[in-house]
């Protein structure tokens, strides 16, 4: 019988997957204290495991990392009542499988599980013959994340507007990341997620951004306007099977959200890179807590306009 582990400390939610799930035969193995989770995780290898984010002394983003550390390769799904779109991100690119918003729907449930069970199950024996040569890239790059402000907003006014903007906006990031030789490692809704082998052609290029949508905005009537927030970082990431995973991606998402629009920010690394190559003023922002990060990041506001 196969066991699932499911960490969740709402009981009514926890009882409810418990039963869903033993139901359809599986075994369940329960706890609500995220330490406890990952304990139980370790000691009795479950062939997947259910965690919410939110959980008493340690939430579901550090349970998911270290695991993943730990080499536990079996899926793990993400419970939680956030529809952030940059949780998904960072639950995504720290290793979760699958990330699910509450409420869900029951059905849709035991799907995903079986769908990450049979992915799995599939993969194992090739995952185990290749363990020891999988090809694993270290790179150091740098990230840039990028966001249109009040794109959920935009939508509930005007769909078509919205989505004629997107398209405008889409157009203008892909040709400058483009000109300066970046890659798109991701593309979330209204957001990138970009990677440059040079820290100051990130930069260039995030400025370049924002001078293109202030000339657009320049011509345009309120309702067409178009703004960004950029966060920029730099870190060593890991190439596995042609995908980018690091924490660098999470922190150039988090820095993002700390911009003004318009604006980019950077963090210390990027700054001590790039100074006296790059023409504009940088602003010394202070120390900011990100969230889901566990030291302070000091930032850097680019001054756009002084190029």
């Amino acid at each position: 019988m196969s066991k699932i582990l499911v960490i969740e400390d709402d009981q009514a939610t926890l009882i409810g997957l418990k039963q869903l799930l033993e139901n359809e035969s599986y075994e369940v193995i329960t706890s609500s204290d995220g330490l406890d989770g990952l304990d139980k995780a370790m000691k009795l290898n479950p062939c997947a495991v259910l965690s919410d984010v939110n959980l008493p002394s340690m939430n579901g983003f550090d349970i998911c990392r270290k695991l993943r550390e730990s080499k536990f390769n079996q899926p793990i799904i993400l419970l939680t009542s956030r529809a952030d779109s940059f949780d998904k991100v960072i639950g995504l690119e720290i290793g979760a499988d699958d990330y699910i918003t509450k409420p869900f729907n029951s059905r849709e449930v035991i799907s995903r599980i079986r769908s990450q069970l049979r992915r799995y199950e599939r993969n194992s024996e090739i995952y185990e013959q290749d363990k020891i040569g999988r090809a694993r890239k270290r790179k150091l790059l740098a990230v840039m994340f990028t966001d249109m402000v009040n794109y959920s907003q935009k939508m509930n006014v005007n769909e078509n507007l919205t989505l004629e903007l997107l398209d405008i906006h889409n157009k203008i990031i892909k040709e400058k990341i483009k000109e300066y030789e970046g890659s798109i490692v991701e593309i979330i809704g209204d957001a990138f997620l970009a990677a440059f082998e040079s820290t100051v052609y990130a930069v260039n290029c995030a400025i370049k951004i924002q001078k293109a949508f202030a000339d657009y905005n320049s011509e345009q009537t309120a309702d067409r306007k178009i703004e960004i927030r950029i966060g920029i970082h730099i870190g060593d990431l890991i190439e596995v099977e042609g995908k980018l995973k690091g924490d660098a991606l999470n922190i150039a998402a988090r820095i993002q959200q700390q911009s003004k629009p318009g604006r980019i920010y950077i963090s210390e690394e990027v700054y001590n890179t790039i100074i006296n190559k790059v023409k504009c003023e940088i602003d010394d922002k202070g120390n900011f807590q990100l969230k889901n990060i566990t030291s302070p990041v000091k930032l850097y506001e680019i001054n756009c306009q002084s190029q």
